[in-house]
């Protein structure tokens, strides 16, 4: 263990690691059977490779598809909430009108990335039921945030209300929804053990995880985040992949701890860890990718406008990363 506690596969600390790893061997042994036959219906291993549409905001329905296309994505993660793609209240006019655009450029809506935290929001089930007459199959939830006026037991009972309610909402509608382990003070499922403990006993089929090892390895950077990421198997039928150094750059090549945003980085062989790990449950599900360091022209976070950077350079960039992810995966025989 370095002094700053981190986990680092080099050194003394590799015996760690690989206990590590052989431990998630045992956990996926006993989890593998009967949950991973509940996945929606994709065939066995395939993987969606998709760009989170917020990178594509500054392009009309038309523009994101076929760049998504044009760049080599299976497909798009799209935003239906505030200030994304589709707003919720349009969702009936508008998600059929990017659905068919997404289909015409030869790629698919992979998943939807929502706010629906709530079951008796009205935009709730209008965007449950149009995504589901189109064929999606996967969504990622809103946030749920605590607060220290309430205890967090009573948060807790709370929280899964809603989400007993909307597991229900999603077997109706044959979906499939995922909480993000967002990092931070403030987020539910930062710490995975609170999600787990919500979802444990709902159907994975239905409710579960796009778990997150780059938010995972934030807050359990120590090593605790091998626990979570073993721990949410069985519920786990998302991910998404983000990076705060360029994949195969220098940065990240060197696992440099600290990126100009002052993250602490997943190293490369971390995160094949992780994907070996996934390959062991045969993983089926969409992959979100998450382009969040700087010199992308404002898309790193969301810009309605592309600035300091052409198009052209921006989807060098793009599929650069593309390449080195499909390797990683191809590696870890998950594609």
């Amino acid at each position: 263990m370095s002094k700053e506690g981190k986990l680092n596969i080099k050194g003394v600390t590799r015996r760690e690691f690989l206990t590590g790893l052989a431990a998630a061997g045992t956990a996926v042994s006993l989890h593998s059977g009967g949950l991973i036959g509940k996945v929606q219906s994709k065939s066995r291993n395939r993987v969606s490779l998709c760009i989170f549409s917020k990178h594509l905001q500054w392009l009309d329905y038309e523009g994101m598809a076929e760049s998504a296309a044009e760049v080599g994505f299976d497909g798009v993660a799209l935003t239906v909430r505030p200030r994304g793609h589709v707003l919720p209240e349009r969702v009936e006019d508008d998600l059929p009108k990017a659905a068919e655009a997404v289909k015409k450029a030869g790629i698919e809506i992979s998943m939807m990335t929502t706010n629906i935290s709530d079951p008796d929001d009205p935009n709730t089930e209008k965007i449950l039921r149009t995504a589901s007459k189109l064929g999606i199959g996967y969504y990622r939830f809103g946030y749920w945030y605590y607060n220290e006026k309430t205890s967090i037991f009573e948060q807790l009972k709370e929280i899964k209300s809603k989400m007993r309610d909307l597991a229900e909402m999603n077997k109706q509608y044959r979906i499939f929804g995922g909480n993000q382990n967002h990092s931070g003070t403030r987020y539910f499922g930062a710490s995975v053990w609170d999600t787990w403990e919500l979802v444990k006993d709902l159907d994975p089929a239905f409710i579960g995880f796009q778990f997150d090892p780059q938010h995972a390895f934030t807050e359990g950077g120590g090593g605790s985040w091998l626990t979570d990421a073993r721990l949410a198997l069985p519920h786990t039928k998302m991910l998404a992949l983000k990076t705060h150094a360029e994949w195969g750059s220098s940065e990240w090549k060197k696992s440099s701890r600290k990126s100009e945003k002052k993250w602490e980085i997943l190293t490369p062989d971390e995160l094949k860890w992780y994907f070996r790990l996934l390959n062991k449950t045969g993983f089926s599900g969409p992959v979100s990718i998450h382009y969040e360091f700087p010199g992308l022209g404002g898309v790193e976070g969301g810009a309605r406008k592309l600035e300091g950077i052409t198009k052209k350079e921006l989807f060098t960039i793009f599929r650069r990363n593309l390449k080195i992810l499909r390797g990683m995966l191809s590696e870890a025989n998950i594609l």
